[in-house]
């Protein structure tokens, strides 16, 4: 503990030991706040961004207007999905048109789903999104990053300290190394 009295101490093992109990304590109390906050701020901004989706990105149905090739121009049979042209109705009403991803062999008429804008151009697929996985991982992140911080204000410290007490007893030793050799 930091205020021991033991007379074998120096200045500088007395800073050590102050030092790594003002980093534990600031720990305790930083890493869970930190963590807190980087959880409670990540969550409500991805609930933000998932309700800015559903309000924008609209699921809809296109109908394909030609088959969906399973050759490409090479002779290759295509796997997957294939550009086709299709036609939409819009979340405003409007007819349009236009290529989107169809499964390789699907014939005109069959339909495919889709997802459009406001304006009612196709827009990729909104991908899944978890709050509470994403608040948790930056929690996580958060938390570690002020762990891994004040670990390295402390090894820092005690790397200068580790010098100057190899300083120190260097110049002690010159003082005393001669009387203990014979030279």
């Amino acid at each position: 503990m930091p205020w021991a009295r033991v007379p074998l101490r120096r200045g500088t093992d007395r800073v050590q030991a102050w030092l790594t109990l003002v980093l534990v304590m600031t720990m305790l109390f930083a890493a869970p706040w930190t963590a807190w906050w980087a959880a409670r701020t990540t969550y409500r901004d991805v609930e933000r961004a998932v309700a800015w989706e559903r309000q924008h990105r609209l699921p809809a149905t296109a109908t394909l207007v030609e088959d969906a090739s399973v050759q490409d121009g090479h002779g290759w049979s295509a796997t997957g999905t294939v550009p086709v042209r299709s036609r939409w109705t819009g979340p405003d009403g409007t007819i349009g048109s236009g290529e989107v991803s169809a499964p390789a062999g699907a014939r005109a008429g069959s339909t495919v789903p889709i997802w459009l804008d406001d304006h009612g151009q196709v827009v990729p697929q909104p991908a899944p999104r978890s709050a509470v996985a994403d608040a948790t991982l930056a929690a996580v992140l958060a938390g570690g990053a002020v762990v891994t911080g004040l670990g390295g204000v402390r090894r820092i410290v005690i790397w200068r300290l580790d010098r100057r007490r190899l300083r120190s007893w260097e110049a002690e030793w010159l003082v005393v190394g001669p009387q203990w050799t014979r030279r």
